[in-house]
């Protein structure tokens, strides 16, 4: 008997200890916490009234392109080219990349362009790449890829005026349209 009032004296003792160790008092009611909000609102104001949110083709896309036209000029290739979206949607991180080859087939020099904004359906742009000269370059070849995967690219006969022209930076610069003298 006396072993029993041992053990419930100890135990009461551990759980006594347990309770006010681990924190036994209890807990002033405090402000309720309120579930966060999204301030969309401020966001949207802060937007630019002519930006919009466009979707973007996942896996294969399709553009279609005019014979690159390159010449030669103070150290460097130029070559210049459009190129309309023929996807059903836009293409988010369009890249060409252009590589230079001499007669051996061996690479020489290349160069990459890539848009800042989505190329959008049916838009047409005029692209311009500058790559270092090299005397030995021959024939060079093209690769066309997006954010989301690769393209399918056709070579057309004939395109309609540019959209935008995309400099070196990837700044678009818009096309003035020209106005027709009235007779």
């Amino acid at each position: 008997m006396k072993r029993l009032n041992v053990a419930a004296l100890l135990s009461v003792l551990v759980v006594g200890v347990f309770s006010v160790g681990c924190g036994g008092e209890v807990e002033e009611a405090g402000p309720e916490m309120e579930a966060p909000t999204v301030m969309l609102r401020p966001l949207i104001d802060n937007v630019d009234t002519e930006s919009r949110l466009v979707a973007a083709v996942r896996g294969p896309g399709q553009i279609g392109y005019l014979v690159p036209r390159s010449a030669r000029r103070s150290g460097e290739i130029v070559t210049t080219f459009q190129v309309q979206n023929t996807s059903p949607l836009a293409l988010a991180g369009f890249t060409v990349q252009e590589f230079w080859y001499d007669e051996a087939g061996d690479t020489l020099t290349g160069g990459e362009f890539r848009m800042r904004r989505p190329l959008l359906q049916d838009e047409v742009v005029e692209i311009t790449l500058r790559v270092p000269r090299n005397s030995r370059a021959v024939r060079s070849n093209y690769e066309f890829s997006h954010q989301n995967g690769v393209i399918e690219a056709v070579e057309f006969e004939e395109m309609p005026e540019p959209t935008a022209i995309v400099d070196e930076d990837g700044v678009l610069v818009e096309v003035e349209a020209e106005e027709e003298e009235a007779p």
